[in-house]
């Protein structure tokens, strides 16, 4: 009888170990795969991000009218891609980057009194710090002119 009650207990410790040992792998399996969702989403969120940027370059020669208010349509739409796909970042700091960058490109039809057009030098920006978030580095400052349109734009979108 004695025997039976050790050899029950070792069968009861077994199969605890056994379950404990399932449920944790089963854990850190299902930590892994939320892990690699979230790379997965972010490297396409940097990569639509990049893309954004790209074709606002590509605007260059539409925006130099400063009557247009806010830009064509297309400006609009890029501005959208570049915030949504911002919401998926990891990155607090990139983030603010990326939404300073685009309440610039908002507000550039009211920034034009700076040194060179407020489009180029946030999309310059944003596209430093996004080369910087792939290649895992940390964010390049903040240029001075930069920060100046980007509290210049802040307080426009706020009284209005």
């Amino acid at each position: 009888m004695n025997e039976a009650l050790i050899g029950l207990a070792g069968v009861f410790l077994g199969l605890g170990g056994s379950m404990w040992t399932t449920i944790w792998a089963n854990r850190q399996h299902r930590k892994a795969l939320t892990d690699e969702r979230l790379t997965n989403r972010q490297e396409e969120a940097a990569y639509e991000i990049r893309k954004a940027l790209i074709s606002v370059h590509h605007l260059k020669h539409t925006l130099s009218d400063h009557e247009e208010s806010g830009g064509p349509e297309e400006l609009r739409q890029l501005i959208h891609t570049i915030d949504t796909y911002s919401m998926v970042l990891t990155s607090a700091e990139l983030r603010s980057r990326l939404t300073g960058a685009t309440q610039i490109m908002w507000y550039w039809h009211v920034l034009m009194g700076t040194e060179g057009h407020p489009v180029w030098l946030a999309v310059n920006d944003a596209t430093e710090c996004v080369g910087a978030h792939l290649r895992g580095e940390p964010l390049p400052q903040e240029p001075p002119i930069v920060r100046n349109l980007r509290e210049e734009a802040k307080d426009l979108e706020e009284h209005e």
